[in-house]
């Protein structure tokens, strides 16, 4: 019988709700709460590489009050509104008040669907009750809204003249080259970095080289998701297109596909060399159906350096999709949810690293060097899965897909 049959009664539907059924109760059965998985349903535990560093996951630093009188204040840049690194610092946010750093009754925030992280920030400046912590609504920065030196001139009047200061975390690559670049003595917590070693943040996982720095590093978490989309759907040819390729993990792909035996049809395309966003989009759009009437790629890896936006990026997928091509994203569930991508194998478990970096934060505001913590935690990865586009691309993922999927996107 055919399950796709249409009519007043949609079997194909109710499968799928079957499906998420069965996921909500395998989790509940397998430890009550939350839960990340491996590829083929195998639990994975999330794995700190403790070596001969202070390890920071296994407990929490008490709160201590700032010695000399006021209280520790954490200066926060970003580059601009978005879920991925929202769902990122809620949970850094969440894990300070589970260690008692700072109290509020509820975050009036949701991670699956905000995306301001200043406004968040700003609230904590507002709201939040501590007598060791604060938040200043002047040392909170988007890159996309103030100007380099806007930001480096607010951040030396914090901590060099007002010294109001005690650590500046910052969120992705671009805002931690910035703030690395200013070179003020002060702890600099980088997190959200696709390679920070690549980038030259960093000297390596074991050492960063500056007493004052420390960056989250997980150095196989690109590969191992590239590996993931390979066993997945067998692909002769991914395409991709990138601004930089460090940000977009052009080295581990490449990598990965020499031990597998696939290339990886590869375009540049820089933003910031168009005369306005109309004409860069309709170069994109051009390199598209390039990639799939004359490369002939048969999967395209999506990534938040070349389309920001989820909304726009569903939009031009389609011409991937009309070929029955799989999307996948690099980074960003946000591409799953709004049709973009058919997956993501999100290295970044913003629910299992908030604790180690909340950690951090607490490990240096109770006086220990960045540079002597360590720096990698490697996470299991966070599988979602938009059944719509899978069944677009008739793509058929296996039970024990559906049993490893944290999140299953399912509108029709």
């Amino acid at each position: 019988m055919d399950i796709s049959l249409k009519g007043t009664i949609n079997m194909k539907s109710i499968l799928r709700r079957f499906a998420v059924l069965i996921l909500s109760v395998g989790m509940l059965l397998l430890c009550g709460c939350e839960i990340t998985t491996a590829q083929g349903g195998e639990v994975v535990e999330a794995q700190v590489n403790t070596g001969d560093k202070e390890s920071s996951i296994n407990r929490a630093y008490k709160p201590i009050k700032k010695p000399g009188g006021g209280k520790f204040t954490l200066a926060y840049v970003d580059i601009d509104p978005y879920n991925e690194t929202f769902r990122m610092l809620y949970y850094v946010i969440e894990s300070l008040k589970d260690d008692g750093w700072i109290n509020y009754d509820a975050l009036p925030f949701d991670p699956e669907t905000d995306s301001d992280s200043l406004a968040l920030m700003d609230w904590l400046a507002d709201n939040a009750e501590s007598e060791y912590m604060a938040f200043d609504k002047t040392a909170h920065y988007y890159t996309t809204v103030s100007t380099e030196e806007e930001i480096r001139e607010s951040l030396r009047q914090h901590i060099e003249v007002n010294k109001d200061i005690d650590a500046v975390l910052t969120m992705g690559t671009s805002p931690s080259l910035m703030v690395e670049e200013f070179g003020f003595d002060i702890p600099l917590l980088m997190y959200a970095v696709s390679d920070p070693i690549g980038s030259g943040l960093i000297e390596s996982a074991e050492d960063s080289g500056n007493e004052n720095y420390w960056a989250h590093v997980d150095s196989s978490a690109y590969s191992r998701q590239m590996q993931y989309y390979f066993d997945t759907f067998a692909f002769k040819n991914i395409g991709s297109v990138y601004g930089d390729e460090i940000v977009c993990a052009l080295p581990d792909y490449r990598s990965v596909a020499k031990q597998n035996g696939f290339s990886i049809t590869e375009y540049q395309l820089n933003r910031e060399s168009f005369e306005n966003e109309e004409e860069y989009y309709e170069r994109l759009a051009e390199i598209y159906r390039r990639m799939v009437s004359e490369d002939k790629v048969d999967a395209y890896i999506l990534n938040t350096d070349v389309i920001p936006s989820s909304e726009k990026a569903a939009e031009m997928m389609k011409v991937f999709f009309d070929a029955n091509i799989p999307v996948v994203a690099q980074v960003g569930s946000a591409y799953v949810k709004s049709g973009a991508a058919v997956m993501i194998v999100d290295p970044r478990d913003a629910v299992g690293t908030g604790p180690f970096v909340s950690n951090i934060i607490g490990s240096v505001f109770n006086g220990s060097k960045p540079g002597d913590l360590e720096q990698e935690y490697v996470s299991s990865p966070f599988l979602t899965l938009n059944l719509d586009v899978a069944d677009e691309i008739e793509f058929k993922p296996s039970f024990e897909m559906l049993i490893a999927c944290e999140k299953i996107i399912c509108e029709q």
